[in-house]
């Protein structure tokens, strides 16, 4: 399937089709970190990063200048010493560009945080300035954190990852959403920030 993609790849590149080429290479890289990681428990919170980096970068390509992100890692948190339960932020980021900004005709911003709680605790916020949610609204998708809702695939993504941080880390950490209509969307994920041993660095 690799061979098969730079095949293609480099046919467009020749063409002189450069935005296509690049599209099929950040496919690519992408594809091979979610097969690499499907039997895996941990990844390094800084291959999370880049894959997140990765997904974003095809979108931008997808919606242009209606998506703009911007990712912000604390100071002095060295994301190589630490490892995290795979592909497990970027479908909270998928979630903000697909909800979120699905009615953004332009101006679409994705901003992702991570940082270290006193308590350590990784944090991670993904904030999307979409139209955001009513009270009602937000309050339905907050009780489907802990129950399925095959009907919505809104609710079935943030049950997934809720689910997933409760069997891998405990039911004390998971996701908090808060959201307003009109100004946008704020869904915050809380874990044990996990060190690497000294044999695994």
């Amino acid at each position: 399937l690799y061979n098969t993609l730079e095949t293609i790849r480099m046919k467009a590149f020749s063409e002189g089709n450069r935005e296509v080429a690049t599209a099929i290479k950040l496919l690519g890289k992408s594809m091979r970190y979610v097969l690499n990681n499907t039997k895996n428990s941990s990844t390094t919170l800084d291959k999370e990063v880049d894959y997140i980096q990765t997904y974003l970068a095809i979108q931008q390509i997808r919606f242009e200048s209606r998506l703009n992100y911007r990712i912000k890692i604390s100071k002095g948190l060295d994301l190589r010493r630490y490892k995290i339960l795979p592909l497990l932020i970027q479908p909270l980021v998928e979630n903000a560009i697909s909800h979120g900004l699905k009615d953004k005709d332009d101006d679409g911003r994705v901003i992702i945080k991570i940082s270290r709680s006193s308590d350590d605790l990784l944090i991670t916020d993904v904030f999307d300035n979409g139209s955001g949610m009513s009270p009602r609204e937000l309050e339905d998708v907050i009780l489907h954190l802990d129950i399925p809702q095959s009907e919505s695939e809104h609710g079935v993504g943030l049950y997934n990852i809720n689910n997933r941080v409760h069997l891998f880390y405990g039911r004390a950490y998971g996701l908090t959403i808060r959201s307003r209509q009109g100004r946008g969307t704020l869904v915050t994920l809380r874990i044990p920030l996990l060190n690497l041993t000294e044999e695994e660095v």
